[in-house]
């Protein structure tokens, strides 16, 4: 279910392991996050409960657009080396990022733990 808030937030519902919940966003972070699980081959409602189980000490919303700004700062990482170290960018077509999902977590979560100060 989708609620339109205002012109560019939404609030839908996401189930977090067995409890459902609403979050708000804006449709451009909705449209990332379902990218990204097309990416990974997940559903919102996962990705979601996986964030859930990581974030530290912020709200869901902005735990899900931190998570999403983390991924694509972890896929232009990837994109930017290429095999011999050398600049990926200028060099052709790339290949897609998928299954970086456990270590966009992972980071994600360290960087909220450093954010609150419990690193």
């Amino acid at each position: 279910m989708t609620r339109e808030l205002s012109r560019n937030r939404q609030r839908r519902n996401v189930t977090l392991g067995s409890r459902r919940t609403s979050v708000s966003l804006e449709e451009q972070v909705w449209d990332g996050l379902t990218e990204v699980c097309r990416r990974e081959e997940v559903g919102l409602d996962e990705l979601c409960t996986a964030v859930e189980q990581r974030r530290v000490e912020s709200s869901m919303s902005s735990a899900l657009r931190v998570f999403l700004l983390t991924y694509y700062r972890h896929a232009a990482e990837q994109f930017e080396a290429s095999p011999g170290g050398q600049p990926g960018f200028g060099q052709g077509p790339q290949a897609a990022f998928p299954g970086s999902l456990d270590s966009t977590l992972d980071r994600f979560h360290a960087e909220q733990k450093r954010a609150a100060g419990k690193d």
